[in-house]
């Protein structure tokens, strides 16, 4: 099966302020398939120094750069009805949603889960789990906080959390079922509920 990571990068505090997006698309054997990176000109002009000294990002790097609302299409094109995973998906999706609601867009029907979370399961004796940390420690090559190398690492990671799992839907459900960590609703926030439809009619709806 494909998944997809993904990572934001944000000009401040607000969750409205995303300034980059990466996304990377991996197959169940962990090879990388196509990225996709954009910056973003938020909505505010402010740019917190904190969130500068981060990720590098400037008001001036995002001045000639498309607002959320005219990039996100092809974003969700990328994604289409694949799962997307995240590094701490709670701040993730929160932004997500944030910046969907701010330009007045749909809530797409997504279903996420969390490397990090997992990675707590998986590797109960690490000292953190940090995207950076375990980056490291599995010698993955990294460039902190560039939301394409994030969401990169990010897909790696959770082809080592998962492994054989990742051969099926069925079997990542499983997987993180037994885990207690259910694929989750975008929109909701609770375990994605699948919509089967019958073959006479369409296709199977696999992660929305």
């Amino acid at each position: 099966m494909e998944f997809v990571a993904l990572d934001f990068e944000t000009a401040n505090g607000t969750h409205e302020s995303a300034c980059s997006l990466g996304l990377a698309l991996m197959d169940g054997t962990g090879k990388l398939i196509d990225t996709w990176y954009q910056l973003i000109k938020p909505p505010s002009s402010f740019f917190d120094p904190a969130n500068i000294e981060i990720h590098g990002i400037t008001p001036e790097n995002v001045a000639d750069a498309p607002s959320f609302d005219k990039v996100w299409s092809a974003a969700r094109e990328f994604i289409a009805d694949r799962l997307v995973i995240a590094h701490n998906a709670t701040f993730d999706m929160t932004i997500l949603k944030a910046m969907l609601h701010w330009y007045k867009m749909e809530i797409p029907r997504i279903g996420y889960a969390c490397t990090l979370r997992l990675s707590r399961k998986v590797w109960p004796e690490m000292n953190n789990y940090k995207l950076t940390t375990l980056s490291e420690v599995f010698g993955f090559d990294y460039r902190a906080h560039y939301a394409l190398d994030d969401a990169v690492n990010c897909a790696k990671l959770f082809y080592k959390e998962c492994g054989s799992s990742l051969s099926s839907r069925d079997a990542l459900e499983r997987f993180l079922e037994r885990n207690g960590l259910p694929i989750l609703d975008l929109d909701t926030g609770e375990p994605f509920a699948k919509v089967v439809v019958d073959d006479s009619d369409g296709e199977l709806d696999l992660f929305g």
